[in-house]
């Protein structure tokens, strides 16, 4: 779905402020939902602007940042250790799972070698 343009956005909220109809009559006449009418007009008097906002949508990596290369480092040092290890490393308080995934975004992954009888990182 693409942003409303600038232009439309502007005439929307012009019609409105000239009082030319309500929500229901200005979204039949632009082709656009009442709820994006209500939007525009909020937004321009919260906000005084009518540009595309931002949304940061989803959960926030439990670990990122400076304990993100701290685990890269960890990993490089000790490619013995388990999830569980690496969690009380790095003081997360978080799930098993959670370890896991963040070492597969990071792509790498545990490969038993049933030889050696240990974990090691293989690099994807």
């Amino acid at each position: 779905m693409q942003a409303l343009s600038m232009d439309l956005r502007e005439r929307i909220v012009s019609a409105y402020e000239n009082k030319e109809g309500s929500h229901a009559v200005l979204a039949n006449r632009f082709s656009v939902s009442k709820a994006v009418v209500g939007k525009l007009v909020r937004q321009k008097l919260e906000l005084g602007t009518l540009e595309s906002q931002v949304h940061n949508r989803g959960r926030k990596p439990t670990i990122r940042g400076e304990k993100l290369d701290r685990l890269r480092e960890h990993v490089d040092d000790h490619p013995d250790a388990t999830l569980e290890e690496r969690i009380e490393f790095l003081g997360v308080d978080c799930c098993v799972n959670t370890m896991w995934m963040t070492l597969r975004r990071l792509g790498l992954s545990f490969k038993k070698n049933l030889r050696e009888r240990s974990n090691k990182i293989v690099r994807m």
